[in-house]
């Protein structure tokens, strides 16, 4: 028997949670059949506010009509596919109106808009059209994606069009794609844009269907840089929400890792840019609370990760279907199949990790993607080490990591520890190659702050105590004789990028990721002076006169300030990410570089630039001048460090100094060494002059950012992501 009146709510509440007596099931499961608004009441109080059947309608046939719901639904789950990467095959075709451009210089090119000369389509997504074009002004090529034409006058897409422009500019990070600029073309089409990094390669999503599997080591390679480019955008408050393979670039022969398109990407705590119950990302790689329609956060983007790493794995991804909806069931209530079942070869730490990353509630899976890139370097490093890589080890360190490997894994424990024992007989051979000095790897000090991880140290002039600048915005003051720490500045509200003493020892200043640059008269734990730049402040050198600084920052270019005045005395932009600062001894010249791949150096007085040094292949991280002003070191992305003459800007030497990013670079006070750190976790300590390799400690976990000798040149400091400062004796 049907019934005629509609169930009430708390009816249908009982209906879904199988409390409905017997008889009135049936009666209302049939009534259900013939009701299409209370089949719509049952699907909201079973979604919590998502209306699926309007997600899904007729997704199970081979071909929705047109009308469907299905077609207006899908290009929001799947958004628009970057096409930002040059691809390695043509590209498909799409029928795109060019009106917008104005007409060419050249008739090599399809047109012109400003002072870009647009050479090819590159693809066309859910929102916007990806050009390669040519910078006439900079003469660079880049990717320009602008907001559809068939959307220019939809306020709303104009407007998520331009919130992803804030996400992406907001990011700076070797491992996301860049964003230059942000414009609007002239003339009546007013359409946005954004300028960005132009990547030649290829997608992950391209990659694996042409190979479906990946190697290990290529996945904790990818993985580990990938981890890198999240950590970076969570740091901005930015979950990214539609992390998938064809969000994930491999740019050029070593497949170097970009993260892009942050169309979905939204401030934390932000409630005017989404709304709850709707349904965001792409199905496949979906967390059980996006497919839910429920509220999503930075363990989003980690679930999102763990469905790609497992694809890696297992040549397929953890959860399929024939519709979106299935998918979705499946990403909420289904335990994936074990990995190891799938792929026995894949490593028991990998599987367990990803095992994490896939838990079906939040709460249970790693909780952030830091401690996730911090569990990938240290394996990644393992997996890198070799003899050649490690001249000089510290034998502590090898025992401490044997057991910690032991506890993890006995087969990777048992590894590693083979490579202590080939790593020992250069300690017992005395010296490498019958040329390298062997030195004692022994920390005489180690600082741990247990706060995040560190990365800015500075020796006080006595060289007795030492600054620590901690992730969570702290600086700490050790006594390094004691190990202990003497007094806490709370310093900012964010990473602490860079410390420098002043000449004459008595002022500290710190850099931070809020945007200050703040003056410390230690014992004082108050500032005495604070400068409000705009944007993250990345490096800080002192003047002589010890009352002058000079920054530079996320935002690009140069400040000089002067103690007493709140506004910069001279700044100069640049485009791209400043990174790294330094002053030359003479204080007549400025040496500034980072994401743009060039050093820059100006003139002091004026900002004025005196000389371009063009060499590196990716971003710099890390300057350093030498004692006397006539060279200047540089390392970063690619590897190296570099000696330039900084008269003439001509490189001087050039060497591969880690297997990875060179995150810092010092020259010795005698100018006759400099150290280097690196992301495999190595300190180096080289030769100056002829860029042979000294000595290697090991000790520190994973990546070190910062290294800093003392006055005497007797000691180096070393600052890493494992939150712990080390102090090694040099000879």
């Amino acid at each position: 028997m049907n019934i005629t009146t509609c169930p009430q709510p708390e009816e249908l509440q009982q209906l879904i949670e199988g409390s409905l007596s017997g008889d009135r099931q049936v009666e209302c499961t049939q009534h259900m059949d013939s009701c299409q608004c209370c089949q719509e009441k049952l699907e909201v109080l079973a979604t919590g506010g998502s209306n699926f059947s309007q997600v899904v309608v007729h997704a199970y046939e081979v071909e929705p009509v047109a009308s469907s719901a299905y077609w207006p639904a899908l290009k929001e789950l799947n958004a628009d596919l970057s096409e930002t990467y040059v691809p390695r095959s043509t590209p498909r075709s799409a029928e795109v109106s060019l009106q917008f451009l104005q007409p060419p210089t050249d008739p090599a090119y399809l047109g012109r808009l400003a002072h870009f000369d647009v050479m090819r389509v590159l693809g066309r997504g859910g929102m916007g059209v990806v050009l390669e074009a040519f910078d006439s002004k900079l003469q660079r090529h880049v990717a320009l994606k602008v907001l559809d034409p068939d959307l220019a006058y939809d306020e709303l897409s104009r407007q998520r069009f331009c919130r992803e422009a804030r996400s992406a500019a907001s990011i700076t990070h070797e491992n996301v794609v860049a964003v230059y600029q942000v414009e609007k073309a002239g003339g009546d089409h007013n359409l946005p844009y954004l300028v960005m990094q132009l990547i030649s390669g290829e997608s992950l999503e391209q990659r694996l269907t042409r190979e479906k599997k990946l190697p290990t080591r290529e996945i904790v390679r990818i993985a580990m840089e990938a981890s890198h480019g999240l950590v970076a955008a969570h740091a901005q408050g930015l979950i990214h929400r539609d992390i998938k393979p064809g969000n994930i670039l491999l740019e050029g022969p070593e497949n170097r890792v970009k993260l892009t398109d942050f169309g979905l990407a939204r401030v934390v705590d932000d409630p005017r840019l989404t709304r709850t119950g709707f349904v965001t990302g792409t199905p496949l790689y979906m967390a059980p609370e996006q497919a839910r329609g429920d509220e999503a956060d930075y363990r989003s983007d980690l679930f999102s990760f763990g469905a790609i790493l497992y694809e890696m794995c297992a040549g397929e991804p953890p959860f399929a279907g024939n519709s979106a909806l299935a998918i979705l069931r499946q990403i909420a209530e289904v335990k994936h199949r074990p990995l190891r079942e799938v792929n026995p070869e894949v490593p028991e730490w990998l599987a367990h990790t990803i095992d994490s990353l896939l838990e079906k509630k939040p709460e249970d899976r790693i909780q952030s993607a830091s401690h996730l890139a911090e569990l990938l370097d240290y394996e990644w490093a393992l997996m890198r080490t070799t003899s050649e890589d490690v001249p000089v080890v510290c034998q502590i360190a090898i025992q401490k990591r044997a057991k910690r490997n032991r506890r993890i894994a006995a087969g990777v424990g048992a590894a590693f520890l083979a490579v202590g024992l080939l790593a020992g007989s250069f300690l017992a051979g005395g010296r490498r190659d019958g040329k390298t000095e062997v030195s004692s790897a022994k920390p005489v000090a180690t600082l741990s702050a247990n706060s995040g991880a560190v990365w800015s140290v500075a020796f006080a002039a006595d060289g007795k105590s030492i600054a620590m600048g901690v992730e969570d915005g702290s600086v700490r003051i050790w006594d390094i004789a004691s190990e202990s720490v003497t007094a806490t500045l709370s310093a900012h509200r964010a990473n602490i990028w860079s410390m420098r003493y002043s000449p004459d020892g008595t002022m500290l200043a710190t850099a931070g990721d809020d945007g200050f640059i703040k003056l410390w008269q230690l014992p004082e734990t108050e500032p005495v002076e604070s400068f409000e730049s705009t944007n993250s402040v990345r490096g800080v050198a002192f003047a002589k006169d010890s009352h002058t600084l000079f920054t530079c920052g996320k935002e690009g270019g140069v400040r000089c300030w002067k103690m007493g005045f709140k506004k910069a005395a001279i700044e100069k932009t640049q485009h791209g990410a400043v990174l790294a600062i330094a002053l030359s001894p003479d204080n007549e010249t400025v040496a500034t570089a980072g994401s743009d791949k060039i050093v820059r150096l100006w003139n002091a007085h004026t900002l004025s630039t005196k000389l371009l040094l063009e060499g590196h292949t990716g971003p710099i991280y890390g300057l350093a001048y030498s004692p006397d002003g006539t060279r200047l070191a540089s390392s970063g992305w690619d590897k190296s460090v570099r000696i330039w003459n900084t008269g003439s800007g001509q490189p001087v030497q050039t060497w591969t100094a880690h297997s990875g990013d060179v995150w810092s670079v010092a020259y010795s006070p005698d100018g006759t060494k400099l150290a280097t750190g690196g992301s495999e976790g190595a300190v180096k300590i080289w030769d100056a002059t002829t860029g042979k390799l000294i000595s290697t400690f090991l000790g520190h976990e994973n990546a070190v950012h910062t290294v800093a000798f003392n006055r005497e040149g007797t000691e180096v400091a070393s600052g890493g992501r494992d939150g712990a400062v080390r102090i090694w004796a040099i000879k």
